[in-house]
């Protein structure tokens, strides 16, 4: 879906307003998009990306906040002669890494791009087609929220059960075999003062 078709699906739930009312509900349309595009990669279907990144001995430092729209860190890669090798060592000051030199692959979770007034309705985004479908419903739902609460009350459900299936779904396929990360720490015993 594109920004037109989601547009143009939000003005159909509301049954078709006249001209005058629809170019007043799509200017309304963007600040309930960006909420609804936020909870659907934060807490539904969330978009995996990844950046290649290199830290030499000047500049040990990554800023988490300079890769585009990340919002979360999942995993770090190292590259080594003999490949990607997935990294647990490093310390992290907010959104700040600290780490040794060399080149690194970063997979972190990532927001969607805002959605603004000049937005062209060809606009396609990131978000997987079936989190992108449930957007309609909150922007509907953000929209009629003051003129008729039931409906909205209706359409926000709607979301929220579509929202919590993605978050099901994604949870279930993290759990799959594959590989899996620990930190080895010291440890310090039971009982000694802790």
């Amino acid at each position: 879906m594109n920004w037109g078709e989601i547009k143009q699906a939000v003005l159909h739930k509301l049954d078709g307003p006249d001209q005058d009312l629809a170019e007043e509900y799509k200017s309304r349309m963007i600040p309930a998009a960006n909420e609804g595009l936020y909870l659907l990669a934060t807490g539904g279907k969330p978009i995996c990306r990844q950046e290649e990144v290199e830290v030499t001995e000047d500049t040990p430092l990554l800023q988490l906040s300079s890769l585009p729209c990340c919002w979360e860190l999942d995993r770090l890669y190292q590259h080594q002669e003999e490949g990607l090798r997935p990294i647990g060592s490093y310390v992290r000051q907010g959104d700040t890494l600290i780490l040794a030199p060399g080149r690194y692959q970063v997979a972190y979770w990532a927001l969607e791009e805002p959605v603004t007034g000049d937005t062209p309705d060809d606009h396609t985004f990131t978000l997987a087609p079936e989190a992108l479908s449930l957007l309609p419903l909150y922007i509907a739902s953000q929209l009629y929220k003051h003129d008729n609460a039931q409906l909205a009350v209706i359409w926000r459900n709607e979301f929220e059960s579509g929202r919590d299936l993605l978050q099901l779904n994604h949870r279930e396929r993290r759990r799959q075999p594959g590989t899996a990360e620990f930190e080895s720490l010291p440890w310090a015993g039971w009982g000694r003062g802790q």
